[in-house]
């Protein structure tokens, strides 16, 4: 009898739920930790970071630990404290393979980028996948799955959007909201104090506008001349752990300017809901150009972040002649301390345009708490109200019909941006079928491609970084082959296929034999999509028929189909 029998057997025991939390409360470390006992680290192997909990990563603070695995997968990761499974996670992108365990006070560990699970969820699992038909879950088993301390739940891996081998690991209160992993003893050695650089001064005009192409650097000790008025203050500082070269994040800063409490702030909780706002703490020039992580003393009117525990409510005007003194002291997780001190004297010497270069194009002002609109003919673009942290000039210029700069692009969005063109403007043939734009550095190298969508006669699309923007039809389907020769078939009996596209990208794919649905597991950093023959969904010693489908993000389409002898 074939053995898609048991496939059916693992159907309908699970259902989807969701964890987003609109609640404000947070739990600190400090309490999670009285009322967790028996914490202990997830892997049995010598702990070694490669990231740690508030880092600069992408668009957000980094909301977990990342354990190095020796450049391995498939160690053994254990279970913190005793828990419930309350959500299993897979995706081909972000965590890919993840665990959520709740625990008896509330709070929930998170274990990312695993290999495989415990057999108790993985026979769950797979029954959910061929049910749903779907390689990507996010659901919660119906029925009860407790692991105690110390239990393996799975096995560390390289899934997801993981750039190597690691474990990404989590603590969340409550509300899941991320808290700091390190207020817990997992035995990490750390006897590096954090690096503290330089001090960055950003000008700022009469009208409110970070003069951020004007910007000053003071080094440690020393005195330097800015220009007098109002200036905002930031600084760049890391940390890195013992055994690992990888950079890591701060957990505590405190800045005095002569004598004064100025700003403090520690990154102990996080909150999902806002955690992109990591943008506007940063300076974002530096972050988004070279991953420099740059400190801003005080957050910009529409910063979210929880993460601030004093800021001065007098802004910072340096009159000429004046002398300021300002000490920073800096923190990591482990108590380690660096304190610089730097000079600034007040100085008319220099002066600025009322704004920093010419803005080509319409442009307008536009302020954290407005909405924003700006029309160049029949070509739009919209920020949503609350779409930027601070005063910026919003700008629009139609380089050509197919070629848009949206500005600024040195300034981070809390929300993304719409631009709008009609059809007929960039294709001679009025089809707006297809169409993506690519994100452009200023030597014209491509950064990303988003898709537009279509409304009646009109092409848009929306993003959250501005810059250079490009229209161009993607009519090409995905590149679609076996992996390894002309035939699927691998020795073992597994079907591998390569996909990839490189405009759109690719957005899904379906696998069959004989006409039914099978799961292909989908790694799209590999390029790879494979069926196990461990799955038991086909019969062996027969010619099979195995077609395979691929969609790219504008839905072209590839199709593989062709006969295959399952050994």
């Amino acid at each position: 009898m074939p053995c898609k029998a048991y496939i059916f057997l693992l159907i309908s025991f699970g259902f989807c739920i969701s964890f987003f939390s609109a609640q404000t409360t947070f739990s600190t470390p400090d309490t999670l930790f009285a009322s967790v006992s028996g914490l202990i680290a997830p892997l049995d192997i010598p702990l070694v970071l490669s990231g740690n909990f508030g880092e600069f990563r992408g668009d957000h603070f980094h909301t977990g630990l990342d354990f190095k695995t020796q450049g391995q997968e498939g160690f053994p990761v254990l279970a913190v404290a005793n828990g419930v499974v309350s959500r299993v996670k897979v995706s081909p992108w972000g965590y890919g393979q993840a665990l959520y365990l709740l625990h008896d006070d509330g709070s929930t560990s998170v274990y990312a980028h695993l290999s495989r699970y415990s057999s108790s969820i993985q026979e769950w699992l797979i029954g959910r996948q061929y049910s749903s038909r779907s390689f990507g879950i996010d659901a919660r088993p119906v029925y009860s799955i407790r692991f105690e301390v110390g239990d393996t739940i799975g096995w560390s891996g390289n899934s997801g959007s993981s750039g190597g081998p690691h474990l990404h690991f989590e603590i969340r209160d409550e509300n899941q909201h991320p808290v700091n992993p390190l207020k817990w003893d997992f035995k990490i050695t750390d006897t590096r104090a954090p690096e503290v650089g330089n001090l960055v001064i950003i000008p700022v005009n009469s009208q409110g506008l970070e003069l951020r192409n004007e910007i000053f650097t003071s080094s440690n000790g020393d005195t330097t001349e800015v220009k007098s008025g109002i200036i905002h203050l930031c600084v760049e500082a890391k940390d890195r752990l013992d055994g690992a070269s990888n950079v890591c994040g701060i957990y505590k800063m405190e800045v005095t300017i002569n004598g004064i409490s100025f700003s403090s702030y520690s990154i102990d909780t996080l909150d999902f809901a806002v955690n992109k706002d990591m943008n506007a703490h940063s300076y974002y020039p530096r972050w988004s150009s070279s991953r420099t992580q740059i400190h801003r003393f005080r957050p910009l009117p529409g910063d979210r972040l929880p993460i601030y525990d004093f800021t001065s409510k007098s802004k910072l005007n340096i009159s000429v002649g004046e002398l300021i003194h300002v000490i920073i002291k800096c923190w990591d997780a482990h108590g380690n301390l660096t304190q610089t001190s730097y000079y600034l004297k007040g100085s008319d010497s220099v002066i600025f345009d009322t704004i920093s270069g010419d803005i080509p194009g319409v442009s307008l002002p536009a302020t954290y708490s407005t909405s924003v609109k700006i029309n160049d003919g029949d070509v739009s673009v919209f920020w949503p109200k609350n779409s930027f942290y601070s005063r910026e000039i919003a700008s629009l210029h139609s380089l050509d019909d197919m070629t848009f700069y949206i500005g600024p692009d040195d300034a981070p969005l809390a929300k993304p941006f719409t631009l709008s063109v009609p059809c007929e403007l960039i294709s001679k043939s009025n089809k707006c079928d297809k169409w993506v734009v690519e994100r452009l550095s200023k030597n014209g190298t491509r950064l990303g491609v988003e898709t537009c969508k279509r409304s009646t006669n009109r092409l848009s699309f929306s993003s959250r970084k501005m810059g250079w923007y490009h229209f161009l039809q993607d009519t090409i389907a995905p590149r679609l082959l076996p992996k390894y020769s002309s035939s699927p078939l691998i020795k073992n009996g597994n079907l591998v296929f390569h996909i990839e596209d490189e405009l759109s990208g690719v957005s899904k794919i379906e696998g069959f034999i004989d006409g039914e649905w099978v799961l292909f597991r989908w790694d799209p950093k590999k390029k790879t999509a494979a069926y196990f023959a461990s799955d038991l969904s086909h019969i062996t010693g027969i010619s099979s028929k195995v077609t395979f489908k691929a969609w790219d993000g504008v839905l072209n389409k590839s199709v593989w189909t062709g006969f295959v002898v399952f050994p």
